[in-house]
């Protein structure tokens, strides 16, 4: 919507009661933050007008136009999404998009929520590129058309020290540019990590999940606390202050950490119960009736992906090094990633094997792409990482993904919503994702469509108990990861 526009339906509704919300970025979490925002209602009334805002180039401009015309500028298959968006744009008309950066003045509360990425090679953490000047330019941008007094909130996820380091002293000199005597008038800078959670309650998980916030100062604080508590359900999901910016940066980035770490653990273990004869899983389950203490073990499987886990270790790391100047090596929340990063590769590994190296032109087929079950973001899956390097050795690899139309991490990969014809007549089948909606039909699937000779991998115990003994009498090879306890057709 062009700015006139959004600036008359903007002092209309503050004259009506509402505040004017701006969000900065309409990616994942952007989008769902908007569409959050823009629901909300005390006594009937909605409480916000909110702008989303986006880059003025052809992706931002993209995602605005399908926000002006009541559809969400990201997709996620989270259906009360597309619903609560329409009838904002359509009914309530109270949330627009905008590529003008002049929006940002007509807000009294700024929610940035652009993503900061970690870009290093694979199979090493020491050589990181974290384009920190991109956000501090953001930063600049938002203090150049602010109004004094206005609130900006951060959502994503931030290496240690980069808000009082970076953020803020750009949100000053943006500011300063405006002639804003910042000494009389700080800015009021947040720091509220999001804890979005992807799938079919990715709308809902922002306003009924715990969240936490800190300010760069007492006053930033309370105001973060009050935008919080007007839309997040603070009697289920309590409110947690934390005492600086450093501390909530830091406990987003040891959230994930721990997570990645919980994840990687397992995986030594998974090869020894192979090595042992024994079943993980079983002992696993055994482990979790410990309540309290031991129920969140992971189980084996194919590795993590997505956007926290595979980095944000790295973030923190980098935050100490960089902006604080501590020497610190964080050895165990390195090697997870680099675990969790080599995972895949066993799948590969084994398939190269089970064929003595003749992979060139062997048909594979990969069941899921996504990262998790339930969600259509393919970002950093490991699905990708077998994919990639199945194809790089000459195999013919597609996939099946009830979720997914186009892989745009893998264009050269086609994805079926059909798993049929996808498996049939594989020479190798890697079960890429554990989502039950693949249980009711998947060991069916593979025993009727599978020939001789062929492997399937299982890195999630989907289907071992179903078709371990009509592979073997089928001359099927089978592994699965961290299960050494049945038996396995030979290797041609």
């Amino acid at each position: 919507m062009d700015f006139a526009s959004i600036e008359t339906r903007a002092r209309a509704a503050v004259a009506a009661g509402q505040q004017v919300v701006l969000v900065l970025g309409l990616g994942f979490v952007g989008t769902a933050v908007a569409g959050n925002l823009a629901r909300a209602e005390r006594n009937g009334k909605r409480l916000y007008f909110v702008i989303g805002l986006d880059r003025n180039d052809e992706a931002g401009r993209a995602k605005v136009a399908r926000l002006d015309q009541g559809s969400s500028p990201t997709y996620a298959n989270d259906p009360s999404l597309e619903r609560v968006i329409h009838e904002a744009c359509t009914a309530a008309k109270n949330l627009v998009g905008s590529n003008d950066p002049r929006s940002i003045g007509l807000a009294s509360i700024v929610v940035s929520c652009i993503n900061l990425d970690v870009q290093r090679e694979a199979g090493q953490v020491d050589r990181l590129v974290v384009p920190t000047e991109g956000y501090a330019a953001a930063m600049r941008m938002v203090g150049e058309h602010m109004r004094p007094g206005t609130l900006v909130t951060v959502e994503s996820t931030l290496p240690i020290g980069l808000c009082d380091r970076v953020l803020y002293p750009a949100l000053c000199e943006g500011q300063r540019k405006q002639g804003v005597d910042v000494a009389a008038q700080p800015p009021k800078l947040a720091y509220c990590y999001e804890r979005v959670m992807p799938g079919p309650d990715y709308l809902d998980s922002v306003n009924n999940y715990w969240r936490a916030y800190a300010g760069i100062d007492a006053g930033s604080a309370d105001a973060a606390r009050d935008f919080l508590s007007q839309y997040v359900n603070t009697e289920k999901f309590p409110l947690w202050r934390h005492k600086s910016t450093r501390a909530a940066e830091m406990a987003k980035l040891l959230e994930n950490s721990y997570r990645a770490t919980n994840i990687a653990f397992i995986e030594e273990w998974a090869k020894l119960a192979e090595g042992a004869g024994v079943d993980l899983f079983d002992i696993v389950k055994s482990v979790r009736m410990r309540k309290g203490t031991h129920d969140n073990m992971m189980l084996p499987g194919l590795g993590v992906g997505g956007y926290c886990l595979t980095k944000d270790a790295l973030l923190a790391r980098y935050g100490a090094e960089k902006l604080l100047g501590l020497d610190v090596s964080m050895p165990f929340s390195r090697s997870a990633i680099l675990t969790n990063e080599s995972m895949p590769m066993r799948a590969v590994r084994w398939v190269e094997e089970h064929f003595q190296g003749a992979l060139a032109g062997r048909k594979v087929a990969l069941v899921g792409v996504t990262y998790r079950p339930g969600v259509n973001d393919t970002r950093s899956t490991p699905s990708e990482i077998v994919g990639r390097a199945l194809a790089a050795k000459g195999c013919k690899v597609s996939a099946y993904d009830p979720l997914v139309t186009h892989w745009d991490e893998c264009p050269e990969i086609a994805v079926s919503q059909d798993a049929t014809p996808v498996v049939r007549g594989a020479d190798a089948v890697i079960i890429c994702l554990p989502d039950p909606l693949y249980r009711p039909f998947l060991a069916d699937l593979l025993k009727a469509e599978l020939r001789g000779g062929a492997i399937v991998v299982d890195p999630w115990n989907m289907i071992v108990d179903a078709c371990a003994a009509d592979f073997a009498r089928g001359d099927i090879a089978l592994k699965v990861y961290g299960r050494g306890d049945f038996a396995v057709a030979p290797a041609r």
